[in-house]
């Protein structure tokens, strides 16, 4: 275990001078504050204000997934072309802590985007309706909604390369707005970047009407299931990857 955790510690120090740290603490605070200032004059409702944003942080998320995992795994390909991790006397807990590293990114950036948005809606606009534990839900289901995308890109990022990454990122936000729409009726539950989209809109409907409850509950259920499942199924696979990875073709 103090291995693990001097891993997680050095994958922080790599990053120190990198944009890493700077992505995970701007763009949450541009976000809370651009939504923020719109709502101060928009005429939307309380609850929409929460939805609309919930969902443009969801949708957002898996370009943001694609250029950091690009990011973070080209540091390792410019640090001597992998050779740091190839040649790790625990290859499998290196592969590991990178991801747990970028995973604590992640809960770091939900927590200053979730949280600076319903502290400002609260005290600052004085229009909030939900509680403090709504929003804690919602950072979870956010959370452990990405992760199959964080594993999907970083395994990417080391295959393919950084392109790669930010451009399946890029199709996948494409593709998780249109499954908020009735094209995802149905199919959603079996798209990745649309888990957290739907994930948050079913529970935000939930709490919010009270007639087909019994829906939301069903579909929240099932998509909870599929995704448990593939997150396991791939993070077990990525470490059967990865502990025969040797570089990448060009390399």
């Amino acid at each position: 275990m103090k291995t693990f955790f001097r891993l997680i510690r050095a994958d922080f120090q790599k990053i120190r001078r990198s944009p890493l740290y700077w992505i995970h603490i701007v763009i949450p605070m541009l976000m809370v504050i651009l939504f923020l200032s719109y709502y101060s004059f928009s005429s939307a409702s309380s609850h929409g204000k929460v939805g609309g944003y919930i969902e443009v942080l969801a949708i957002g998320f898996p370009l943001l997934i694609g250029i950091i995992s690009a990011n973070a795994v080209e540091q390792e390909a410019l640090a001597g072309r992998f050779q740091e991790l190839l040649m790790a006397r625990y290859k499998l807990m290196s592969f590991f802590s990178k991801l747990c590293m970028l995973l604590l990114l992640a809960f770091g950036a939900l927590l200053a985007a979730v949280g600076g948005f319903a502290f400002g809606f609260q005290f600052l606009l004085h229009q909030n309706m939900f509680s403090i534990v709504f929003y804690g839900k919602m950072i979870l289901i956010l959370f452990s909604s990405q992760i199959f995308l964080y594993l999907l890109h970083i395994l990417c990022s080391f295959r393919f390369g950084s392109g790669a990454s930010i451009g399946l990122g890029i199709a996948e936000s494409l593709v998780a707005a249109l499954m908020l729409t009735g094209l995802g009726d149905g199919i959603w539950k079996w798209i990745p970047c649309s888990w957290g989209a739907r994930l948050c809109n079913y529970y935000m409907l939930w709490n919010t009407n009270n007639s087909g409850i019994s829906i939301f509950m069903k579909e929240s259920e099932s998509g909870v299931l599929i995704c448990f499942v593939m997150t396991v199924l791939l993070l077990l696979s990525s470490f059967l990857w990865f502990r025969y990875f040797e570089g990448r073709n060009e390399n």
